[in-house]
């Protein structure tokens, strides 16, 4: 493969990739090594292709790879919780006249909903965030993990009323 196909793949999606690893492996350690595997893992097989979603093709990439590799990746992975803010707090107070306060409480809820996503069973997890953080569909889940679509359904639907479950119990 073209060293300029490479990059450009690793421009326009290594971000979500990173990000991707980042929320399966639970530490940055293990998602470096995670997302260097996936893109040479691609390169080895050689079937990026701009006509067939590399995104997504990449996120399922490492979910395979991280699926063939959990017991190694779970032996391995620390106990830190890490939160990224996707930008600037003082950006987004500029950009949208949030106080202080409102961007706290913004930023303690999505940690709240990244712990209680990061407890919930791997193959619910996977789902989820393929599903809502890298916007693939449930046709393109189902053939990123090898699964039908029905079992993806169910797992999203699983996922989402465990969380409803723990928000409603910290709400109360």
């Amino acid at each position: 493969m073209n060293p300029d196909f490479i990059e450009k793949y690793i421009e326009e999606y290594g971000r979500d990739v990173y990000s991707f690893c980042v929320y399966l492996t639970r530490n940055t350690k293990d998602a470096e090594d995670l997302y260097q595997q996936t893109f040479l893992v691609a390169i080895d097989k050689g079937e990026l292709d701009d006509n067939q979603n590399p995104k997504s093709y990449l996120i399922s990439v490492a979910a395979n790879i991280w699926n063939n590799h959990k017991r190694k990746y779970m032996w391995r992975k620390k106990k830190a919780n890490i939160v990224y803010l996707e930008n600037d707090d003082m950006e987004q107070l500029a950009e949208n006249e949030e106080t202080i306060e409102e961007t706290l409480i913004r930023r303690d809820e999505a940690e709240l909903v990244r712990k209680l996503v990061n407890r919930l069973p791997d193959k619910m997890r996977i789902v989820i965030i393929m599903y809502y953080m890298e916007d693939m569909s449930v046709n393109e889940i189902a053939r990123a993990l090898d699964i039908p679509e029905g079992t993806v359904k169910s797992r999203l639907h699983q996922a989402k009323n465990k969380l409803k479950e723990r928000l409603m119990k910290y709400e109360g």
